[in-house]
């Protein structure tokens, strides 16, 4: 896979996406595209290297929907988030979205304020049914599926994580501004993952069968 040939910014965050898309391990993947931007940086007059890696190490952190064509119950990509972060699983962005995960990963984007606007669609309860079961904040345990993934590390902190096309990183900051606290928030997001899934599962058993010709 070539490397695309500069010291910018924009061009390392690209270059350690597409590493880690293709399997590529994360520190492996950063540290390609870091002599990439430094011989590229220094040719075209680009910025210091320092700055690059510190805009590099800023941009290996992951938040939002993960476009990738890994399957959503098997965690094959490496990446780094903010501890403190929460991953929705890709079933739950899908069913938010009536089986369309990008339509799942707007409705959570405005919910968090996390779309390229920073819009909102109000209260968790406002996003209408589309957004799936209410969201109450009594902890239930994950009763289907694959269970959702919590960044263990230190708040802020980086924290390597394993995982899957289709889903969603919510930063710790954004589950702060919805909750006010970081545990609650992950209690009711845990609630909130359980009773979509449930919901889920008996949209499906009703569905009518395809149609014959």
């Amino acid at each position: 896979m070539p490397l695309i040939k500069s010291g910018s910014k924009a061009a390392i965050s690209e270059n350690i996406s597409e590493m880690v898309h293709a399997g590529h391990p994360q520190d492996q993947a950063v540290a390609a595209a870091m002599r990439n931007a430094r011989k590229y940086g220094r040719a075209s007059g680009g910025v210091s290297p320092p700055f690059q890696e510190r805009g590099a190490a800023r941009q290996a952190f992951h938040e939002g929907f993960l476009h990738s064509a890994v399957p959503g119950r098997t965690d094959k990509l490496p990446i780094s988030v903010s501890g403190g972060a929460y991953v929705l699983p890709a079933d739950h962005v899908a069913a938010l979205g009536q089986g369309n995960s990008l339509a799942g990963a707007n409705i959570v984007n405005k919910m968090f304020k996390m779309g390229p606007y920073g819009t909102s669609l109000g209260g968790l309860h406002g996003a209408g049914k589309s957004a799936g079961a209410h969201l109450n904040l009594t902890p239930k345990a994950p009763s289907a599926g694959k269970p959702p993934k919590l960044a263990r590390g230190g708040h802020g902190h980086p924290t390597p994580i394993i995982v899957a096309g289709g889903e969603i990183v919510i930063p710790p900051e954004k589950i702060i501004d919805r909750f006010g606290d970081l545990d609650h928030g992950h209690k009711a997001l845990d609630h909130w993952v359980v009773s979509t899934r449930k919901t889920h599962i008996k949209t499906l058993k009703h569905l009518k069968p395809p149609k014959k010709d």
